[in-house]
C-alpha cells in the first residue's frame, strides 16, 4: 500500500500502480517477476497463529496512531493474529487504509469479453517460438536447472510461454516450494475486525480510464524479446541472491522478532520486469499520473487523523519502518513522538 505521510519512491510507486492497474486488466501474472540446491527443501515452517512484529507508536498531544508493519511473502501455514492490534482496532476512531488504482475499461461487457482471446495470447511467444527457442542457450540451461530444482522435472521442450511469463512462474514456484505465500495476511484480518467493531476504514480507489484496451494489450504483446530475456535473467538472479533472506525475513516477521528483521538487509526491488512494461508508451502514460493522484489523495490525512482521534490505526510495509530513516526523521521533525519496537 502507499505509505502514509510519505512521498513514494519511483520503484515503490510503479510496483503499486502496475500491480493494481494491470490486475484489473487481467494480466497481472506478467508482473510477478540461484540459491544453492541444499537450500531448496529448507522450507519456512511457522504454523498456526502468529503475532507479527509489535506496532510502531506515533503520538502527539495525547493522540496516538498505531502502525502495523506488514510483509509479503510470509510463511504459508501461519495465520496473523495480534491481540495488541485487535485491542487498538477496537478502540480506534478510524483506520487509515489503502488508496489504490483501479482500471476502468470503457468498452462494455461484451467488449471486455472480446479482449479475452488477446489477453490469453499474451502468455505465449507471438511468433509461435518455444521458450527454448526464445532464450539464448546459456539462459535456457540456467532456467532448466532452476526449473528442475523447484518442479522436480525438466521443462517441457514444447512450452511456448514468453520469458516474461516464465519469470513469473518460476518466482512464484520458488516461494511456494520454500513454504511462503505471496499474500499480505494483515489487511483481511484488519477489515474483518473493523467491521466487527464498527470502525470505519478510510480508503479510496482511483479509477484510471482505459479508453483503448486493445491498444494497451497490443503494446504489451510487442515488448522486445531482449527485454523479456533480461526480465527472466534478473528473476533467476533475484531468486539465487534474495530467497534465503526472504525466508529469514518471513520467519522473523511472523514471530515478531524485530532485532532479526533489523539485522537483515533491506529487501531488494525487482526492476527489470517492471521496466520492460513501463517502457511501453500507452502503459507509461496511464501509470505516470497516478503517483501525484495517490499522493494528493492521502496528503494531510495522516496528520488529520492524529489530530482528530485519540486512537487510530494503520499499516504499512515494515521495510519503511525499519530502513527508511527519512520517514522517521520527518515524523519527529513534525513534533511526533515515535516509539519503535525493540
Amino acid at each position: 500500500m502507499p505509505v502514509a505521510g510519505k512521498t513514494l519512491g519511483p520503484l515503490t510507486f510503479h510496483r503499486i500502480a502496475l500491480a493494481t492497474l494491470l490486475s484489473s486488466l487481467w494480466f497481472a501474472p506478467l508482473l510477478r517477476a540461484a540459491q544453492p540446491p541444499d537450500e531448496v527443501l529448507d522450507e519456512v515452517v511457522v504454523i498456526g497463529e502468529q503475532p507479527g512484529p509489535p506496532m510502531w507508536k506515533l503520538s502527539k498531544d495525547g493522540h496516538t496512531m498505531w502502525i502495523m508493519g506488514t510483509l509479503a511473502p510470509v510463511p504459508a501455514k501461519m495465520t496473523w493474529r495480534s491481540k495488541q492490534a485487535e485491542a487498538v482496532i477496537a478502540r480506534s476512531g478510524e483506520i487509515l487504509g489503502n488508496t489504490s488504482a483501479r482500471a476502468d475499461v470503457k468498452v462494455g461487457f461484451f467488449g471486455k469479453l472480446s479482449l479475452v482471446p488477446s489477453l490469453l495470447r499474451l502468455r505465449n511467444n507471438p511468433d509461435g517460438a518455444t521458450l527454448q527457442q526464445a532464450l539464448p542457450p546459456d539462459v535456457y540451461a540456467r532456467f532448466s536447472t532452476m526449473y528442475r530444482r523447484y518442479y522436480g522435472k525438466d521443462p517441457d521442450p514444447k512450452e511456448t510461454s514468453r520469458p516474461l511469463f516464465a519469470a513469473n512462474e518460476i518466482y512464484s514456484r520458488s516461494l511456494e516450494k520454500s513454504g511462503l505465500a505471496e499474500a499480505n495476511p494483515v489487511w483481511p484480518v484488519v477489515t474483518k475486525l473493523a467491521k466487527q467493531h464498527k470502525v470505519r476504514i478510510r480508503q479510496r480507489d482511483i479509477e484510471v480510464p482505459i479508453e483503448d484496451p486493445k491498444g494497451l494489450i497490443a503494446e504489451v504483446a510487442k515488448i522486445p524479446r531482449d527485454k523479456e530475456v533480461a526480465c527472466l535473467v534478473a528473476t533467476l538472479d533475484y531468486i539465487d541472491r534474495e530467497l534465503p533472506n526472504i525466508k529469514r525475513r518471513a520467519t522473523a516477521w511472523a514471530v515478531g522478532d524485530v532485532p532479526a528483521l533489523r539485522a537483515l538487509p533491506a529487501a531488494a526491488d525487482r526492476t527489470d520486469c517492471l521496466n520492460a512494461l513501463l517502457e511501453q508508451p500507452k502503459l507509461a502514460a496511464k501509470v505516470a499520473p497516478l503517483k501525484n493522484d495517490i499522493e494528493a489523495d492521502r496528503a494531510g490525512i495522516f496528520s488529520w487523523m492524529l489530530l482528530t482521534y485519540e486512537t487510530s490505526f494503520t499499516a504499512m510495509p515494515v521495510e519503511y519502518l525499519l530502513h527508511d530513516e527519512e520517514l522517521i526523521t520527518r515524523w519527529r521533525a513534525a513534533g511526533y513522538t515515535v516509539e519503535e519496537p525493540r
